[in-house]
């Protein structure tokens, strides 16, 4: 498919046929025109019977098409051309007149007059015929808010009819100008657009208060420099185009990133401008923190006093030489609180952006993920199988390794846990094309066809979890890392038939 940018440039091929048509009608004019001033020219010195017919015919159609020339070079200074060549044609006869020499100027100045007339004529007709598809493809072009209604011309009058088509384009572009500057000053970030040299050519107010200064004539990168940009304070500064782009911390504490586009103009790809966003992030990275310290507290200072519960239950145990009913229901909610820790923990760090991609064996994993379940499942007499296609033995895919083989591992468990003893697992792992498809298949209890669609929601235990500890944390934190990984899960199952989970995830490009 071509680039529509690539076609667009090539509209501007419609002004050079227009023109190329008027120097093909210059060159008709002075066909038409010179031998019809040379013959009549030429028919009035016969008469005279003084300076030589052919030579006064030839003196003639050389001043009209010295003229002509003229013309088409310097059309802009067309009426001062044709007056000086009417005068010289005048002052010529005046000329030989004072010798006695008789040459008649009126063909010479008949020639300049008709040329003068038929050329501007021409002229007007092409900047009519350029007017008018140059606004009928304005008006071609995608419309980006109402219009005002416009006054339709009725008259017969083609230049008067063009003239109001182009003063109600002019209104339009203002007023197209007036819409993008007006949205531009109340868009919730920061923005900023320059000339291609980084000159502020306008900013909005959120930029104003950023910079806290009118911007409007700065450059762009002593702005920047101003607010504390790395790299800009000392030293030689880049292009602007060049300028890497960053989040950074200014000199009052605020997380900011800089974006950066180029603006385009219709008929080429050099930048006319460049349009600058600086997006405040403190508020998101200022509940990252927080959120960061909640999690240090959850895995760390909450998980300590319930394992020390366990340890003194223990210890209590030994000592007793019993083991109580009461002390069974406590070790069994404190390994539920642990749990929900646990669970709560890894979720966030699932929905979180800190994934530390890299290109990893998937057919690892699952193996890793096979060593830490296999006790589990020895606990419950059930088999696990895994089928692993050799051509994906070998692919790699891009994977936070920590966080997708704990997603396997939640899935792995479900299925030992809601599976009865003496069955068995099997996980099925191929390659379609680009994706890495990853089958996990139980015989449990299955799930009720109505309870699918909530499946993974946070905190969601189904009818076939009654009896079994849980607190529906772990699908959700399997959701949520499969999606960091730009990949898809689904579920297929019938109660009492078993369950499969079926991943797909992107490989990387061999």
């Amino acid at each position: 498919m071509s680039n529509p940018r690539r076609r667009e440039s090539r509209e501007p091929s419609q002004v050079q046929r227009l023109f190329r048509q008027l120097v093909r009608e210059w060159l008709w004019i002075s066909l038409v025109l010179l031998p019809l001033t040379a013959l009549l020219s030429y028919r009035t010195q016969v008469n005279l019977r003084d300076i030589a017919p052919i030579i006064g015919a030839l003196f003639s159609a050389g001043l009209v098409a010295c003229v002509l020339g003229l013309l088409l070079w310097r059309p802009r200074l067309a009426f001062w051309i044709t007056l000086t060549g009417m005068a010289g044609a005048l002052a010529a006869s005046a000329g030989l007149a004072e010798i006695q020499r008789w040459w008649s100027p009126t063909p010479a100045v008949l020639g300049m007059l008709f040329g003068y007339l038929i050329w501007n004529w021409r002229r007007l007709s092409v900047v009519l015929t350029y007017f008018g598809w140059e606004l009928a493809r304005l008006d071609s072009e995608p419309k980006v808010f109402p219009e005002r209604r416009r006054t339709q011309f009725t008259g017969a009058d083609r230049l008067q009819g063009q003239i109001m088509a182009l003063e109600q384009a002019m209104s339009r572009t203002r007023d197209t100008r007036r819409f993008i500057a007006d949205g531009l000053e109340y868009l919730p970030v920061a923005t900023l657009i320059s000339d291609p040299k980084g000159q502020i050519l306008l900013g909005n107010r959120k930029a104003r208060q950023l910079f806290d200064s009118e911007l409007v004539g700065d450059g762009i990168l002593e702005q920047l420099a101003r607010l504390g940009y790395p790299d800009l304070s000392t030293g030689a500064r880049p292009a602007l185009s060049a300028l890497p782009l960053l989040e950074f911390r200014d000199l009052r504490e605020r997380s900011l990133r800089l974006e950066r586009a180029a603006l385009l103009p219709v008929d080429g790809d050099t930048p006319i401008g460049w349009l600058l966003s600086l997006t405040d992030l403190s508020a998101e990275r200022a509940a990252e923190e927080q959120r960061g310290v909640l999690l240090r507290f959850l895995s760390h200072d909450l998980r300590a006093p319930h394992s020390a519960i366990l340890a003194l239950l223990d210890v209590h145990r030994h000592e007793a030489g019993t083991d109580a009913p009461l002390f069974e229901q406590i070790e069994r909610q404190v390994r539920r609180a642990l749990e929900l820790t646990d669970g709560f923990v890894l979720l966030a760090r699932a929905e979180s952006e800190a994934y530390q991609f890299q290109p990893s064996l998937f057919a690892m994993l699952v193996l890793d993920v096979f060593d830490q379940a296999m006790p589990i499942a020895r606990q419950k007499r059930i088999e696990l199988l895994h089928d692993l296609d050799e051509a994906c033995q070998e692919r790699l895919i891009m994977a936070d390794q920590g966080l997708l083989t704990r997603a396997l591992f939640n899935l792995l468990e479900n299925a030992i846990k809601y599976s009865p003893a003496d069955t068995s697992i099997e996980l099925r792992v191929s390659c379609e094309k680009d994706w890495l498809c990853c089958e996990l298949m139980d015989q449990g209890k299955g799930i009720a066809a109505d309870e699918l669609p909530d499946l993974f929601s946070q905190y969601r235990r189904f009818s076939s979890a009654q009896g079994i500890d849980g607190v529906g944390l772990g699908l959700s934190m399997v959701k949520a890392v499969v999606d960091h990984h730009g990949g898809t899960i689904e579920c297929h199952s019938m109660v009492n038939h078993g369950t499969t989970f079926r991943l797909g995830l992107p490989l990387v490009a061999e």
